[in-house]
């Protein structure tokens, strides 16, 4: 029957439509297979595509049905199914994309196509444009559908979805005759394509479940199997890395306030050293709030953190919170070098992996616990030192510990099952059934023990939670010991010297020592019990109250110390030591405690610390003593340690400026009107002879009666209260007073008088040592200042020398230089050579005049005071400075006054006191303090008035910082090695010596000025002649010897004598001019009186009269100077004559004349 019905169905089926081709096959067998995986795999978008090949196929043989007939619907029907299809691949691959939301928007276009489709085969079926436009839509659909699925599956090595991608994109409909021209199994191998790709996802997304399964199965199997966190974590890591496909995985484990790294796979060392531990709140690492894992990109990471992360390659991170029961235990972290993303089954099953992971560790934390609990059990149970026996309600033992063990001598198994009976020893006591039961349950016993002893049992029952067997609990403490103790402990509690008590909180005594009984001044001990502590015993209720705050804080109190009542009404002072005894509700049951009695010892600490007060205010003052020099300090430190040591309100100390004049000299705690009141005061007759004579220390009553009355009358009026005087002893007489004052009725000891007189003692000799201190300074001072005046006349002998020696060298070569100048004028020149000539004369004479003026102030002289031109002394002493001036660019500015009367004094001294201010001036402008730019200029002033000459000095230096103290000797505002602090000093003893006056202030705009006046002589000085020029005398005759050691001035001389006439012979040498004296025949000889190898001009002298004495007075000196004065005295008592150098032409002409006109008056005479 089957077969007749099956050929009749083909006979009409291929009537109807035509036979199946090579394409439809191929769909129909990519079919059959998707059905096959579908009853395995359930997976919804294989149920879709499976819908839409059946309308794929339909679609194909629709359209090949259609090529065969002349309907024309069949081809509008055909592409509708093909749009419909294409719509239901598109919709599967959103669904496995999960991009659930694009299905409605994918119904909406799907429907229009469909429409558009069939509209476009009936209405318009030769329309390319709209068939380009229907082209062009499903293959946006299709587009769509493969771009969701790479962008779900990237960074993924699976070839699925890229075959499933492909073949959505080459999905196609057949247009003929535009698509002849693919080859006849092309469409075939596409359709197959897109089939395989189909099954190879859903196949991969089979695989990838199996994995995951495999991945917690793997997890709680070593979960299972781990005995620590550090496996558990790793297997994890391991798995979920390979299965996410990704390339770092890690572990952070919560530790308070931070998340630290605890098990990682495929990081860098490098990372593990920056980010080990991070914060809890870490910007990138946090917990994630949400339930779901939190995948984070490039973008989140930040700039701190990012290039950690570059450094290991990681573009892309997951974090999923690993959950325990009551809190996050951590975070599951997994990072990949590309970014992916994730499906939410995926995040799903992170999140069970998460969740799994967390209660693993909390469940082997738990193990942990339950394994340690049990362990310390045992060992707590195991190191019990009392005895522990276990037994069942059958007296059956259960358990004993090693304790009772050892006491026994049998091991656990030797007992455990035994009777209590058959186990335990009665040699000690007689028992039955257990010797520590006594019939009950619960409860201590104490009584003596089989063991021998005594011993206290605790009893308690429990029942198995597992069994439901009660049994009984024994622990069994041996107190043989502590009853011997106790019995000690009371007779020492009896015996001991210190009392000891017991009271109750209310206050009650309970029980005392014979000690506190006898503390107290009682009787007997019954006479105290009773009795309450607290309004009986203590005299001040706030230490009790102090007391009891300080026991319910602490528990105890140690070493307070109380003052006690004593039976006679008096107070003792005692330290107690108690602690409070607490019942089961932490409720103060008693006060225990010791009471030792330290009124003895209070006494004996308060009189050494009165005598350590005494101690150190007489150290303080020690010291001060030794360390201080300053009378003043003194005084008031000693005032403020007595008044403090005597409680006393006020102190004051008196010095004696003579036999009868005291003066107020400190004072301390005085008010300012007392201050003032007998602050001298006058004793004319002294202290009187009974305290003189007897060297009184302390004016006490006694003496009051027999000293002065003015003495008793400064006593009483000095007294504010009740004062004590004493007197300070030099030497030889009192050197003061001192007193202090307190309140009244309050009277002096024989202890504090003692100690005033100590203190008063040690007060004189300080103020002698200070005031020998005071003389040794000034006599140091004085010393110093001659030292320092001595150096200072060293160093201006060692300037004349030095000056001296300078102007020999200058005035041999000046000597030629005026004298050549001079030949040049008599000569017949030019006018310019004749005006040249005359300008170096005129500069030669200057210098030679520096060269004087040098001399001048170097030579020491004794002062002759006369009348001079102090204008002229000034110039010089601005001479002696002008090129310094010069050179520093100091402008020189003068304001004289015409008419300027003489003065009369020493006038080198005065030029000395010019030249040291123009210094300090000069100083001043150089001074590092004023600005290089700024402008130095040094005016002078000079004028008359009422009888003064006033000079005024004014230099734009910074000022002077003390103008009242320049003038003081050795001070000095320069820097070490740059001035003595003596120039001003003996400025001012100079104008002082003159009677003059100096002063010094500073100017409002800058700079200082040093004011001198002189009186004045009130008239003019004398002008000094110029010497009168030398008329012309007739030739010189004659032969002249001449000897001179510098060759520049010889020649001159030369020439000068030989151009007057003489004959002259010139001699450079002592030894030769010596040996020409004795064998040449001369008229007249002149030699230099400082001929090197020569000896002093009297040597000369003595010589040429002995060896020549006719030529002895035809002699001549020359000198380049003539400082000494012994020299100008034998030459003036000889008559000898002699020039000075520089000299000028007519003044050797005019003496060589007058010593050959001697020589013809010699020879006439003859």
């Amino acid at each position: 029957m089957n077969m007749v019905i099956w050929r009749a169905w083909e006979a009409l089926g291929g009537l109807a439509t035509p036979k199946f081709v090579t394409r439809e096959t191929a769909v129909l067998l990519i079919l059959a297979a998707s059905l096959l995986v579908f009853r395995t795999l359930r997976e919804r978008c294989l149920m879709v595509w499976i819908v839409g090949w059946v309308a794929y196929l339909g679609a194909h043989h629709t359209l090949i049905s259609a090529s065969g007939q002349v309907n024309p619907y069949s081809i509008p029907v055909g592409h509708a199914e093909f749009i419909l299809a294409v719509s239901l691949f598109a919709a599967g691959a959103f669904i496995y994309a999960s991009a659930r939301d694009l299905l409605a928007p994918l119904l909406v276009i799907s429907i229009v196509l469909i429409a558009f489709a069939v509209v476009q085969g009936i209405w318009w079926p030769g329309s390319t444009t709209l068939h380009f436009a229907l082209e062009l839509s499903y293959r946006i659909v299709a587009l769509a559908a493969a771009w969701q699925i790479l962008r779900f599956r990237r960074a993924r090595r699976e070839i699925g979805p890229w075959m499933l991608a492909a073949g959505l994109l080459l999905l196609h409909l057949e247009w003929w005759p535009e698509s002849s021209h693919l080859p006849a199994d092309a469409d075939v191998l596409l359709d197959m394509l897109l089939g395989l790709g189909m099954l190879l996802v859903v196949l991969d997304e089979s695989r990838l479940h199996t994995r995951r399964l495999a991945t917690l199965n793997a997890l709680t199997t070593s979960i299972a199997r781990a005995g620590e966190n550090g496996p558990v974590a790793v297997t994890a890591l391991k798995e979920l890395k390979e299965l996410m496909g990704a390339n770092a995985a890690w572990f952070r484990l919560i530790d308070g306030r931070r998340l630290t790294l605890f098990q990682q796979i495929g990081l860098s060392a490098e990372f593990l050293r920056d980010r080990a531990s991070i914060a809890l709140a870490d910007p990138v690492e946090h917990v994630p709030e949400q339930a779901s894992p939190s995948v984070i990109g490039p973008a989140q990471l930040g700039e701190v953190v990012l290039p950690v992360f570059q450094r290991e390659k990681l573009q892309q991170i997951i974090i999923a919170t690993v959950p325990g029961k009551k809190a996050t235990v951590g975070t599951l972290v997994l990072g990949s070098h590309k970014p992916k993303s994730y499906a939410p089954d995926e995040m799903t099953f992170l999140t069970t992996c998460a969740q799994q992971l967390g209660l693993a560790l909390e469940n082997l934390h738990l193990v942990e616990e339950i394994l340690r609990s049990h362990r310390q059990w045992s060992n707590t149970f195991e190191s019990i030192q009392d005895l522990v026996l276990l037994h069942d309600p059958e007296f059956r033992i259960l358990k004993a510990n090693p304790a009772l063990l050892g006491r026994i001598g049998k091991s656990q198994s030797e007992v455990v099952g035994q009777l209590c009976e058959a186990v335990l020893p009665k040699t000690e006591l007689t028992w039955t059934k257990c010797p520590y039961c006594h019939g009950q349950e619960v409860g201590f016993h104490e009584g003596p023990d089989l063991f021998g002893g005594f011993s206290v049992a605790s009893t308690s029952t429990y029942t198995d939670q597992g069994t439901k067997q009660k049994g009984t609990i024994h622990v069994v403490r041996d107190i043989t010991e502590r009853r011997a103790a106790e019995q000690k402990y009371r007779s020492l509690f009896e015996q001991v010297q210190e009392g000891v008590f017991v009271a109750s909180p209310d206050g009650k005594l309970l029980d005392c020592n014979d000690a506190f009984v006898r503390i107290l001044g009682y009787s007997s001990r019954e006479e105290l019990l009773g009795k309450n502590v607290d309004t009986e015993f203590y005299a001040s209720p706030e230490q009790r109250a102090v007391f009891r705050k300080e026991v319910e804080a602490h528990n105890f109190v140690r070493n307070f110390e109380v003052n006690i009542r004593h039976k006679d009404g008096s107070q003792i002072t005692a330290l107690e030591s108690s602690f409070a005894t607490r019942d089961a509700a932490g409720l103060i049951d008693c006060y225990q405690g010791f009471l030792l009695d330290i009124t003895d010892k209070k006494q004996a600490e308060d009189e050494i610390r009165r005598r350590n007060r005494e101690l150190n205010a007489l150290n303080a003052m020690a010291v001060i003593a030794t360390q201080s020099f300053d009378l003043d300090e003194i005084l008031n430190l000693t005032l403020r340690q007595g008044i403090s040591l005597f409680n006393a309100e006020s102190g004051s100390v008196y010095f004696a400026e003579s036999d009868t004049q005291f003066r107020r000299r400190g004072s301390w705690g005085q008010r300012l009107t007392d201050r003032k009141r007998l602050a001298d005061v006058t004793f004319p007759d002294g202290l009187g002879e009974l305290v003189t004579r007897s060297r009184a220390d302390v004016l006490t009553g006694e003496y009051l009666a027999h000293v002065p009355p003015t003495v008793t009358e400064f006593v009483n009026a000095a007294d504010m209260g009740s004062s004590i005087w004493v007197v300070l002893w030099g030497k030889d007489a009192p050197i003061g007073l001192m007193g202090i004052s307190r309140g009244q009725n309050e009277g002096y000891s024989a202890n504090d008088e003692n100690l005033l007189v100590a203190i008063g003692r040690q007060l004189s000799t300080t103020v002698e040592k200070v005031r020998l201190y005071e003389e040794s300074c000034k006599a140091y001072d004085d010393l110093r200042r001659a030292q320092e005046q001595l150096l200072q006349s060293e160093k201006m002998s060692a300037v004349g020398q030095l000056i001296a020696g300078v102007a020999h060298e200058l005035n041999n070569p000046l000597t030629a230089i005026l004298g050549y100048a001079q030949l040049l004028e008599s000569e017949k020149l030019e006018s310019r050579a004749m005006d040249y000539a005359n300008k170096v004369f005129k500069q030669a004479q200057r210098t030679h005049r520096v060269v004087q003026n040098l001399l001048s102030f170097a030579r020491q002289r004794k002062p002759e005071k006369h009348e001079f031109d102090v204008i002229k002394v000034l110039e010089e002493a601005l001479l002696l400075r002008d090129y310094d001036m010069k050179v520093s660019n100091i402008k020189l500015e003068r304001e004289i006054q015409s008419d300027v009367p003489a003065v009369s004094g020493d006038p080198h001294q005065v030029e000395q006191a010019f030249l040291n201010i123009i210094n300090n001036a000069l100083d001043a402008m150089m001074d590092e303090a004023v600005p290089e730019y700024a402008e130095r200029k040094l005016l002078v002033r000079v004028r008359a008035s009422d009888d003064l000459v006033i000079i005024e000095f004014q230099d734009s230096g910074p000022g002077l910082q003390e103008p009242n103290r320049i003038f003081e000797p050795f001070y000095t505002t320069k820097s070490v090695g740059k001035g003595t602090g003596l120039g001003l000093s003996i400025c001012y003893g100079i104008v002082k010596e003159h009677g003059g006056e100096i002063a010094a202030r500073n100017v409002a705009g800058g700079g200082a000025i040093i004011e001198v006046r002189f009186p004045s002589a009130g008239h003019a000085a004398e002008p000094q002649l110029a010497p009168s020029a030398q008329k012309r005398e007739s030739a010189l005759h004659g032969t002249i010897l001449l000897v001179e050691d510098e060759e520049a001035v010889l020649e001159f001389e030369r020439d000068v004598l030989a151009g007057a006439g003489a004959q002259v012979t010139t001699l450079t040498g002592f030894e030769a001019a010596k040996s020409a004296i004795e064998s040449q025949s001369s008229d007249a000889l002149i030699i230099n009186g400082k001929m090197p190898g020569a000896g002093s001009v009297q040597q000369t002298h003595a010589w040429i009269a002995e060896k020549r004495p006719a030529l002895s007075k035809h002699l001549l000196f020359t000198f380049s100077s003539l400082a000494e004065a012994e020299v100008r005295t034998f030459l003036e008592q000889n008559q000898v004559p002699f020039l000075v150098k520089p000299f000028e032409v007519g003044d050797l002409i005019a003496n060589a004349r007058r010593l050959l006109a001697k020589t013809k008056a010699a020879g006439a005479g003859s």
